[in-house]
């Protein structure tokens, strides 16, 4: 019998990666897609129709009740994750929720909370865990091949086209920043790299061009952070810059750059230009064909197959991931530091200390 799939939040990343994922000749012969939530019942139809789904809900409650799902993929906005997550949670479904997990580190708690007391497993899903190029510096740096870390310079942006453009179909831009729709990218991926946790934060940020255009948040944020590896003294300081406000004209939808220093070594990882630029009528892009692609054999790339990798693992008791999927441990760092940006921002810049999980998480 096919595992039943639950998802609720209809937007850019439900179309193109999610759903095809999960009805996708890999994922087909074990799990069935039972419903889809939205709080606009026309549009659930409509997607349901589309993508042959039996039924559309606006109300979640009433969608687990029906369904009884095994497995429920949460993708609303960043600030809507935590009660949809809890209900799974208390309903027996094990979820999958798009990063970060929460926005405060009480939600993280709660989710946790749920989690235990259901016996249920949560995975956030932290996608750049799983693109070759992060993953192979993974693999030297955990290695000791280069020594120990001693600072980085990293980057993540998006042009206007994504905060101020048609890419969300809600509020999200409004409820969000760069900390947290690209900073939390980074923030798991620089501790799934280096091994080294947060310490530390001081930030600043700059709000003009995004209120020009009508959405009231930054539009970039420079963050400077201590990383210590556990157990050790070294710490290692790292400067992200994320912005939201390149012109519409950028090249990549997401540019992205790490550049990480150690004692007897440097790697420099360039995430935008994949070595593939595409020319055409009045277009100029950089494109990488190793995150979604379209084959006879459904989606590949690394969007779709650490999808699949957290389905198989939440479906298939004995299952053994390629790679190290992102817990509640793991979640709970990338809300921490993210929260560490905000208060720091907040108070002009001052040094704000990252909560660790201590027992509360894992």
């Amino acid at each position: 019998m096919k595992a039943r799939l639950a998802l609720v939040g209809l937007g850019t990343w439900a179309a193109q990666g999610h759903l095809p994922v999960y009805q996708g000749p890999r994922l087909a012969p074990y799990l069935e897609v039972a419903g889809l939530c939205s709080r606009d019942l026309r549009r659930a139809k409509a997607w349901c129709q589309r993508f042959g789904i039996a039924k559309g809900y606006d109300d979640f409650a009433a969608m687990l009740a029906e369904i009884q799902p095994n497995l429920v993929a949460v993708t609303t906005p960043d600030h809507a994750h935590t009660e949809y997550v809890v209900m799974a949670l208390k309903a027996g479904a094990h979820v999958l929720v798009e990063k970060p997990l929460a926005l405060s580190l009480d939600d993280c708690r709660r989710i946790d909370q749920a989690a235990k007391s259901s016996q249920r497993q949560v995975l956030t899903l932290f996608h750049k865990r799983s693109d070759p190029l992060w993953a192979e510096a993974r693999k030297r740096i955990l290695a000791g091949q280069y020594g120990h870390l001693q600072m980085a310079l990293a980057s993540i942006q998006n042009p206007l086209a994504v905060p101020a453009g048609g890419y969300f179909s809600s509020e999200l831009a409004a409820q969000s920043s760069p900390n947290w729709f690209l900073g939390t990218h980074f923030y798991d991926l620089l501790r799934y790299m280096t091994g080294c946790d947060p310490v530390e934060v001081r930030a600043y940020g700059h709000r003009k061009v995004l209120p020009e255009h009508g959405v009231e948040t930054l539009d970039s944020v420079k963050t400077d952070v201590l990383f210590q590896r556990p157990g050790q003294d070294e710490v290692a300081s790292v400067s992200l810059m994320l912005s939201w406000n390149l012109p519409d004209p950028s090249t990549s939808l997401t540019k992205q750059a790490m550049q990480l220093h150690f004692e007897q070594g440097e790697l420099e990882l360039d995430g935008t230009r994949r070595g593939f630029a595409e020319f055409g009528v009045g277009q100029y892009r950089d494109v990488n064909p190793y995150f979604m692609r379209s084959t006879d054999q459904g989606l590949q790339g690394y969007g779709a197959s650490y999808l699949e990798e957290a389905v198989y693992s939440l479906l298939m008791d004995g299952y053994r991931p390629s790679l190290p999927l992102a817990d509640l441990a793991d979640a709970w760092w990338a809300t921490a530091l993210a929260s560490a940006v905000d208060e720091s921002l907040a108070g002009g810049g001052r040094s704000v200390t990252v909560q660790r999980p201590g027992e509360v998480i894992g």
